[in-house]
């Protein structure tokens, strides 16, 4: 029988007298409440719903996803699923997914916080309904955009989106004047990414049969792997091998080190979290449950996990857990860093057509920062580079602003966001925003430059 089959009818609200598990949080409600407001209660029931079958279907691995990525949510509609878990976080939070809601929060959160000054722009509302509709597969470039406007409202800027036109070239995003200038705004989002979509397909391609006979041995285990050439190099029975040692050399761990990487396998005691679900169910996927499962908690950590367990009456949590064998790992590669990396050339050259050569300039690139601070600098280098030799020709290009968003769950915080903002002028005159965060509140943006991994000078 399968564990999702109907939804009990409070599934996607409070009950009676019950408070919300993360706090009240008055800009996220306002920011999901407005999106709701476009659609009729009808069409939201029906999206929310699917988005909800869809997540606990992938959750109790009733539903394979073809793709090999692994995804919750059905790539058709991320609007969709991007306000399912705005919704949830304060309305039914027993369904909100951690990892990828942190990511979801800060942008909803923006919108409602400015969007008393977001209704006087010209076009936002139409911005708005398309987003929920045709581009609803693809949401992140419009929400951006809708950020980015907010800030220059904020600024004392009077902002109007431009109309897009069927059968016209693409225009740029943005008309604002500020302080006396006009100027024409440009937005472009950087997505994660198809190769690091292909790395960890090739991951469980490669960990999946290993971690399999770990599981057959009924052998709790922990391993931490280090690639050091591209995992597509990796020979098909690398990690297998590695498993198979482990079984044989019947030690509480083994190490290695070759041409192909590093790591190490080693028992996994599982009391820690067995004796903490005595006195409670877990949510998993979750950062307090992986440090519980692995006695630490790591920073965008990539893993695979086999476990035998017993669920909570919502699958979302569990109650009792018998088996676990979990992989963390990364890969050092020179070139695999070099491709994660993206550079922002095409992105930046694309948004440079779209300005006119007339009127001042500004082009907005916003990605997120979810990678090891090594593919983070390497990423930080090649921007600036492209960038400082950037030849912007006939255009009126003046500034480029780049948005390292560093959203994150941890075991402290259910969803924080880090945003530094790094500006470049091409034709400089005076910047139009002095800091160009948009993600932040004003209380919160910090004086710093640079990208989220330098620390601040030491207070003397």
């Amino acid at each position: 029988m399968p564990l999702v089959k109907d939804f009990p009818p409070d599934l996607y609200h409070l009950r009676p007298g019950e408070k919300p598990l993360y706090g009240d949080f008055p800009d996220l409600k306002t920011g999901v409440e407005w999106f709701k407001s476009l659609m009729s209660e009808e069409e939201w029931k029906a999206r929310r719903d699917a988005q909800g079958k869809r997540f606990y279907q992938a959750l109790t691995g009733e539903l394979q996803d073809p793709s090999g990525v692994g995804r919750f949510f059905e790539n058709n509609d991320r609007m969709g699923w991007y306000l399912f878990l705005g919704e949830s976080f304060t309305d039914h939070p027993w369904n909100y997914e951690v990892n990828f809601g942190c990511r979801v929060l800060p942008v909803f959160a923006a919108i409602g916080r400015n969007l008393d000054l977001l209704k006087k722009i010209d076009g936002f509302r139409e911005r708005c309904i398309k987003v929920l509709k045709s581009e609803k597969a693809q949401p992140n470039g419009i929400l951006f955009e809708l950020v980015v406007a907010a800030r220059y409202a904020r600024a004392g800027g009077t902002v109007s989106f431009r109309n897009e036109k069927a059968g016209l070239a693409k225009s740029y995003d943005l008309d604002v004047d500020l302080d006396g200038k006009r100027w024409t705004v440009e937005c472009k989002r950087i997505e994660l990414g198809e190769y690091a979509d292909k790395e960890r397909t090739r991951m469980r391609e490669l960990w999946v049969p290993a971690s399999m006979q770990l599981a057959m041995a009924d052998r709790n285990a922990l391993a931490n792997i280090t690639l050091d050439i591209e995992l597509q190099d990796v020979p098909d029975d690398y990690l297998i091998s590695k498993a198979q040692r482990f079984l044989s050399a019947k030690k509480a761990s083994i190490t290695w080190s070759d041409e192909i990487g590093s790591g190490i396998i080693s028992d996994l005691d599982l009391r820690p979290i067995q004796e903490a679900m005595e006195n409670s169910h877990w949510l998993f996927p979750g950062p307090q449950y992986m440090k519980l499962l692995t006695g630490k908690y790591i920073r965008y950590d990539n893993s695979l996990v086999i476990q035998k367990v017993k669920y909570a009456s919502n699958p979302h949590y569990i109650d009792d857990i018998g088996l676990a064998v979990v992989a963390r790992w990364e890969c050092t590669s020179e070139r695999s860093i070099e491709k994660r990396a993206r550079d922002i050339l095409n992105k930046l050259a694309e948004a440079n057509e779209q300005l006119p050569h007339d009127v001042a300039g500004v082009v907005h690139i916003g990605f997120e920062a979810l990678g090891t601070d090594v593919v983070e600098q390497r990423r930080y280098e090649k921007i600036l580079s492209t960038v400082q030799q950037f030849d912007r020709e006939k255009s009126a290009l003046e500034y480029v602003y780049c948005h390292y968003f560093a959203p994150e769950a941890s075991p402290e915080d259910t969803w924080a966001i880090d945003e530094t903002v790094q500006w470049i002028g091409i034709s400089p005159t005076k910047r139009p925003l002095d800091k160009g965060h948009v993600l932040l509140p004003e209380h919160a943006i910090s004086s710093r430059s640079g990208v989220h991994w330098i620390p601040e000078p030491a207070q003397q």
